[in-house]
């Protein structure tokens, strides 16, 4: 059985092609049960705009002295190995990763992987929407979901985003192979009953309430 491979990378902005990698965090879970984590910052050469540094805290003097990628890009290749990448959002880590193996002329990422936001979707197609969570598939609405550990919720970093990774993935897959069962109402998984959007779950006054965010097109409201 091949490594599972959770990660998260940071970057300068969107573009594989123009932007880069300034933070890399990696976890490699064995079959055996062993762990290896892998972690470093990346100097992009270039300057980390504001909006970056104050989305993720990381700044210009950060990743002064560490290594460019042509410096590090083959040690990160070398821990992949031919694991099962992990990822909340797959198809961007993986974007930013083969444009800077391509770059330095490293082996290709290995096939496939795991996208457990494309996972999330297909078990909860309409995610209730919980207090601060910021959209129904995100790693932190997900965390309000399954009741983990909210030391994660105001973090924008590699290793901490990693972490709760691991604990969702953990949850989704008990849940696609049937081990937890659905105890919540079906309006928070699949939707309003009356018009199928997805719903926001409202605190007040010591009552819950399942709200339809379709406004004024939908009254729906439902006590949990």
């Amino acid at each position: 059985m091949k490594s599972l491979i959770f990660l998260d990378v940071e970057t300068t902005g969107l573009s594989s092609k123009r932007d880069r990698i300034i933070e890399i965090y990696m976890l490699k879970v064995a079959y055996e049960g062993d762990v290896e984590e892998y972690h470093t910052f990346i100097n992009p050469e270039r300057q980390i705009p504001g909006f970056i540094t104050n989305l993720t805290g990381i700044t210009n003097a950060d990743v002064a002295d560490a290594p460019t990628e042509s410096q590090i890009a083959k040690n990160i290749r070398d821990f992949i190995g031919d694991g099962v990448l992990v990822a909340h959002n797959l198809s961007f880590d993986r974007r930013f990763l083969a444009a800077m193996f391509e770059r330095n002329h490293c082996q290709p990422l290995p096939s496939g992987g795991i996208d457990t936001l494309g996972i999330s979707m297909r078990l909860f197609p309409k995610l209730c929407i919980y207090p601060k969570g910021e959209g129904s598939h995100k790693l932190k609405n997900l965390m309000y979901h399954f009741h983990l550990d909210r030391d994660f919720a105001n973090s924008h970093r590699a290793k901490d985003d990693v972490l709760l990774l691991v604990q969702v993935y953990r949850h989704l897959e008990k849940y696609a192979k049937g081990q937890l069962p659905y105890t919540y109402p079906r309006a928070m998984t699949h939707g309003c009953p009356r018009c199928g959007s997805a719903m926001q779950l409202i605190e007040s006054g010591g009552k819950r309430e399942l709200v339809c965010v379709k406004g004024s097109g939908c009254s729906e409201r439902l006590v949990v």
